[in-house]
């Protein structure tokens, strides 16, 4: 069984890759695997309020990378991490990136074609199909799919105060990230009540793409408000983006606070949500409108939503599920030896994940 393995980087509690790490830690260490950090850079303030040293990690000095000989590593979406494969992989035992995003980045795959990746992992079958487009010819990698786990008890369940139908929409700062019709579903859907919005993640080149928002939907740019805070002002999540989201760690925060989703009908929203159960998916702006307004007057039907979705949270992406997954990973880990040269293959270690992923 893996005792250790070493993370090159730095999990956060902002930005999707981050906070993903930050979950998968605690998973490792629930399983027994002690994780050390080696980061790109000398962590800053927020990294260090994080006191992962008090969570069981061991820290090593930034770039030391003779320290980690022997180790198998494992880094989500970084940059550094690539741009330093080759430093790298003189002294690990096995390397492994994690690709948050539904495509490869030009440094992944000349790193992949010089055989400085054994591993790549993914967390949906979308994400796997369409990064494998860029992968050919790979001799020396495997591709595994794996079932990620999110920490729910960092994210209460929140009361929610009858009155005003307040909702808002959470993303990184960046156009690419929004529906172009984003602020039309707003001004359009209707409530009972009067209507009030956040936008978390707005900037200047968000507002030239979309334009001014009205009086009663505040902004405010990202990361200067918690999630938390910003989930319990959101009753509802009414999300609209541009391109195909992967595996949103957005959706998870979302169900586990009670704030009801009501999104995009593709990518990895559908593996999130339970149309009209847990939430809404919606093909076009169209239904955006419908299915917000109807949360809106159907205030029974909202409880329920919230309700279902943290159950169904906690029974489809708690530990037993991730560990399962893990597991599986380790073992292939531990399976591989330098001097093996196998042909390519893609290894489901999701247990159960036909069931889950559909």
């Amino acid at each position: 069984m893996l005792k250790e393995l070493c993370v090159i980087g730095h999990p956060g509690r902002c930005g999707g890759a981050s906070t993903e790490l930050d979950h998968q830690i605690r998973c490792w260490h629930a399983m027994g695997v002690t994780a050390h950090l080696c980061p790109t850079s000398p962590p800053d303030a927020n990294a260090r309020a994080m006191r992962l040293e008090d969570r069981g990690c061991i820290y090593h000095a930034p770039c030391d990378w003779p320290s980690i000989a022997g180790m198998h590593v494992i880094s989500y979406c970084s940059r550094d991490f690539l741009r330093m494969l080759p430093e790298i992989r003189k002294h690990a035992r096995t390397t492994t990136f994690v690709n948050c995003m539904s495509w490869a980045f030009d440094a992944e795959v000349a790193a992949v074609q010089q055989g400085l990746i054994d591993f790549e992992l993914y967390q949906t079958v979308h994400s796997m199909e369409k990064i494998a487009e860029r992968l050919q010819g790979a001799s020396e990698l495997e591709r595994l799919l794996i079932h990620p786990y999110f920490h729910a008890a960092d994210f209460p369940f929140q009361p929610r105060e009858p009155g005003l139908f307040r909702f808002g929409r959470i993303s990184r700062s960046a156009p690419d990230k929004f529906g172009k019709k984003q602020l039309w579903i707003y001004e359009t859907m209707t409530a009972p009540e009067h209507k009030q919005g956040l936008i978390l993640g707005w900037g200047a080149e968000v507002e030239k793409k979309l334009g001014r928002p009205p009086f009663w939907i505040g902004t405010m740019p990202s990361s200067s408000l918690s999630q938390q805070a910003f989930y319990q002002f959101a009753n509802a999540v009414i999300m609209s983006t541009a391109g195909t989201e992967n595996l949103p760690r957005v959706g998870f925060e979302a169900m586990a606070s009670g704030s009801v989703l009501v999104v995009d009908d593709r990518g990895g929203w559908q593996l999130q949500v339970e149309n009209g159960k847990t939430g809404w998916l919606c093909k076009d702006e169209r239904e955006f409108v419908y299915k917000a307004s109807r949360l809106a007057h159907e205030k029974n039907e909202a409880a329920d939503m919230r309700h279902a979705a943290r159950q169904s949270l906690e029974a489809s992406w708690g530990l037993n599920p991730a560990m399962e997954s893990w597991s599986r990973v380790f073992e292939a880990w531990e399976a591989r030896r330098d001097s093996e040269r196998i042909m390519p293959r893609i290894v489901n270690v999701s247990a159960g994940v036909r069931n889950v992923l559909g």
